[in-house]
């Protein structure tokens, strides 16, 4: 059975803009930080008079729903990899919607603040035992409790279901929802793809002895077997980081981190390497090799200087470097345990490492949203990228709005857009920048790319600005711990 249901925003408070949002809302595939940092500027905005579209959020689950346990990404415990500061309205910058000096841009200054970590914390009486305690890094959990605060005061509306479908229609999206009853079509202006997507890795997970991100945690939360003492993990980016640190030191075990590269390196966190998380202005004008090593050095198969600090306080963890090519049930007598042989290739040479478990740490597919494309859909991505659908086509294709340029109706890929616009839109490091180059999207003559920003900002200052000593000279505006 399906049901059709076309969901309308409520009208907005004036109008600023000349074209009007066409009064279909923006459809997020996911209800986590991004759609509800997306929510929370739409509501602001549109309460000033600006004309952009409402956000709808497709959710199989509930809103932040993989911040907490039982959802495969975490116990809930973990702490979050970010400064709780660079919140849902971050950098807050009053430039992306207006002149500064305008009454109506301090005014969505003023209400976006009314929904940053400090006043989740004030709402809930907990800002001056957080201040007292030293601020420490929120859990998991908590973070979940302020996107689902934040979500509700902003009146996120999401759609109960899983998406099985994404298809081009009428110069619209059209997805189709499975709630577990009926098929539901929701149509949309854009679309936004939001969230890792189902865990995928190098290996095939058996549940038992070799496991992907979500049994880890499925079994962490159950409760972790004795007979596990010894795991491989496979992976060195956050998603691995957060495995081993449970592990080492939440549950005593000897670990062996598999990495690709010579060690467990740290992610860089100057405020030289900060500043284009928060602030990408410039980023466009480096080469693509320096924006892809900056990506290797600051985000990529790198543990965060937390994790690192953590792991420094037990003798549990080891690595290797290499890549794991398989795993196959130890043979040896001596192993008659049921140990597991991990196979490892390096600098030519093979070699087996033997583990009571192993976990693929690897992370999700970045593609993964291509499965649900309808045909029309995925032609009309095809010949905007010139090409076959690979990841480096689509990274070099997002445009200023996240989105892949040259289609019917916006898709946008903030998951994969740190190459062409800027390493903070991924993660958690400019949930308000990305809020704002999105909905500028549907808000004509609005500026969306970092040279409006920067030309607005007052002594504004771009990585391109080379001084007459030849040297490049780049703002710490905003520099903060990611």
């Amino acid at each position: 059975m399906s049901q059709s249901s076309t969901l309308s925003p409520a009208p907005a408070a004036g109008n600023r803009s000349t074209i009007g949002s066409g009064g279909a809302p923006l459809l997020v595939i996911g209800a986590g930080p991004k759609a509800v940092a997306l929510a929370v500027k739409s509501s602001v905005l549109r309460a000033v008079g600006f004309d952009v579209p409402e956000v709808v959020a497709v959710e199989r689950d509930r809103t932040a729903a993989n911040w907490l346990a039982g959802r495969g990404w975490t116990n809930g415990r973990q702490r979050l990899g970010t400064l709780p500061e660079k919140d849902l309205g971050f950098p807050y910058d009053r430039t992306a919607w207006g002149d500064p000096r305008d009454p109506v841009t301090g005014e969505i200054a003023r209400r976006m603040a009314g929904f940053s970590w400090a006043s989740h914390l004030l709402d809930r009486g907990l800002y001056a035992r957080w201040i007292d305690r030293s601020r420490p890094q929120p859990s998991h959990r908590e973070w979940a409790d302020y996107l689902q605060w934040a979500a509700e005061r902003a009146g996120l509306r999401t759609v109960a279901g899983e998406v099985r479908a994404a298809e081009l229609l009428d110069g619209g999206w059209t997805l189709t929802v499975d709630d577990g009853a009926a098929d539901l079509t929701v149509r949309g202006r854009g679309l936004l793809v939001s969230g890792p997507g189902p865990a995928a890795g190098v290996l095939p997970a058996d549940g038992t002895r070799v496991l992907d991100t979500a049994g880890f945690w499925k079994l962490a939360v159950e409760g972790f077997p004795e007979w596990a003492q010894t795991v491989v993990v496979v992976g060195a980016g956050e998603t691995a980081g957060t495995i081993v640190r449970e592990l080492a030191l939440g549950q005593d075990r000897k670990v062996t981190v598999v990495a690709p590269r010579a060690t467990l390196y740290s992610r860089g966190e100057s405020p030289f390497e900060n500043r284009y998380y928060s602030d990408p202005t410039g980023w466009a004008g480096l080469s693509e090799a320096d924006r892809q090593e900056f990506i290797r050095r600051t985000d990529r198969a790198v543990f965060s200087q937390e994790i690192q600090s953590d792991l420094a306080l037990t003798t549990n963890v080891s690595w290797e470097p290499g890549r794991v090519i398989g795993t196959r049930p130890a043979d040896d007598a001596d192993d008659a345990d049921n140990k597991v042989a991990v196979e490892i290739a390096y600098g030519g040479q093979h070699r087996t490492h033997r583990a009571d478990l192993v976990v693929d740490a690897t992370g999700g597919d970045p593609l993964w949203f291509t499965r649900l494309l309808g045909p029309r859909a995925e032609d009309a991505l095809w010949a905007a990228l010139g090409g076959s659908l690979t990841r480096e086509r689509v990274e070099r294709s997002i445009d200023a709005s996240l989105a892949v340029a040259g289609l019917p109706a916006p898709l946008h890929l903030p998951n994969l857009a740190a190459l062409a616009q800027g390493p903070g839109f991924p993660n958690l490091s400019s949930l308000g920048l990305l809020s704002d180059r999105v909905l500028a999207r549907y808000a004509p003559g609005v500026r969306t790319d970092d040279t409006a920003a920067a030309e607005d900002r007052p002594g504004h200052r771009t990585a391109e600005r080379i001084t007459a000593s030849g040297l490049n000279h780049m703002d710490t505006w905003g520099a903060v711990q990611r």
